[in-house]
């Protein structure tokens, strides 16, 4: 996936939880950030990052905020971007479902239980599956890790899909991956020990997780190929 009109400035600093303030052409900018994660490690003051003009011009914030760079790569930190590249991949068979039988009947944004799971569908037999995807934005070296910040959704979705895959419903977990050079992902037991348990309940049920790391730019994000997925592996933030 490719943004038009991208630019470049540098991290003033957050100011709120959907404001960024940005140095782009010689202005400083309130951008808007789709990512509600803590995102400290990223939004650094000074660090690149890139933006694109907003789709409604009448919008207080006149941009919007694509990805940061750091350690030498570009980290997207788009939240729409992990569900608009996944659903491309499903729709043209790139990203496959380990168990099923391209193509796939996809629909995203499917109420299951009392979740609202990102894609369902159907393999070419006929089988029906459910997928969530969640954006990964947190690394140290080789090793990444989801998520960022407590998240009671996430850990909802997690058991919506132990659910399903107990009512012979196929699930996945998508963690996407929003940058390259990355080797293995794991869930940030310290940051949220309740997800870790109930991935590790998920998985034991027949959920599967699938990892998958992504090229990007400070204009392109693109899926790449799938990672090591250990659950077991902990994880460490980068000093500050």
């Amino acid at each position: 996936m490719r943004y038009q009109n991208v630019q470049v400035g540098h991290v003033i600093e957050r100011v709120s939880r959907f404001t960024v303030m940005v140095a782009l052409n010689h202005q400083i900018v309130a951008t808007h950030i789709s990512n509600t994660g803590r995102n400290k490690e990223l939004l650094r003051p000074g660090a690149p990052i890139s933006v694109a003009p907003a789709a409604n011009p009448e919008r207080k914030t006149h941009w919007d905020v694509l990805a940061v760079r750091r350690d030498g790569r570009w980290i997207n930190i788009d939240s729409l971007a992990p569900n608009r590249v996944v659903r491309a991949g499903l729709m043209t068979g790139t990203l496959k479902l380990p168990g099923m039988v391209l193509p796939y009947e996809v629909h995203p944004e499917t109420v299951f239980g009392d979740s609202r799971i990102d894609f369902a569908g159907r393999d070419a037999r006929g089988r029906s599956w459910l997928a969530e995807v969640k954006g990964v934005t947190l690394a140290n070296g080789k090793h990444a890790a989801f998520p960022d910040a407590p998240t009671e959704r996430g850990l909802k979705h997690v058991h919506t899909l132990t659910d399903a895959v107990q009512q012979g419903i196929a699930s996945y977990l998508v963690l996407v991956v929003q940058l390259p050079g990355i080797a293995t992902c794991t869930i940030y037991d310290q940051r949220f020990p309740e997800l870790t348990t109930a991935v590790a309940q998920a998985q034991a049920a027949g959920v599967k997780v699938l990892a998958i790391g992504c090229q990007t730019g400070p204009g392109l994000i693109e899926l790449d190929h799938r990672i090591k997925f250990d659950l077991a592996r902990q994880f460490t933030e980068v000093e500050k």
